[in-house]
């Protein structure tokens, strides 16, 4: 990390090892927080929330019917509406992608890279 940008933080965790014989626990860096909230300003963490999946579950149970994300159709070179996907309907394709992911062999805690640039697409296949 720059040495500028670490006046800005505070590490508040160590990070840790994978933990396989622990149920699986991935690997994980150190946990930094802003400076500012430094001495206890910061907010609590959430239990069982310990990685971008747990947060994009709990949102889905949340907020199902809520709009996630969404795609500009662009008609004759332009920009049109959006069209949105609740968190339910990403909810389901991201476990649909998943269980073909682990159709392919690819288990709990192996490995499996999926390039491609931003889009809904991509943010599914990273959940």
């Amino acid at each position: 990390m720059a040495e500028a940008t670490r006046k800005y933080l505070v590490q508040v965790a160590e990070g840790r090892e994978a933990a396989p014989e622990e149920g699986g626990a991935p690997s994980a860096g150190p946990v930094y927080r802003c400076a500012a909230g430094a001495g206890g300003a910061s907010p609590p963490a959430v239990p069982g929330l310990e990685s971008c999946w747990d947060i994009f579950r709990l949102s889905v149970e949340k907020y199902p019917g809520n709009p996630m994300m969404g795609r500009r159709e662009i008609m004759d070179g332009k920009a049109g509406k959006y069209t949105w996907v609740t968190y339910k309907e990403v909810y389901d394709t991201v476990i649909k992608v998943g269980a073909s992911i682990r159709s392919c062999g690819i288990n709990k805690g192996g490995r499996c890279g999926i390039y491609g640039g931003n889009s809904p697409e991509w943010v599914v296949s990273m959940q």
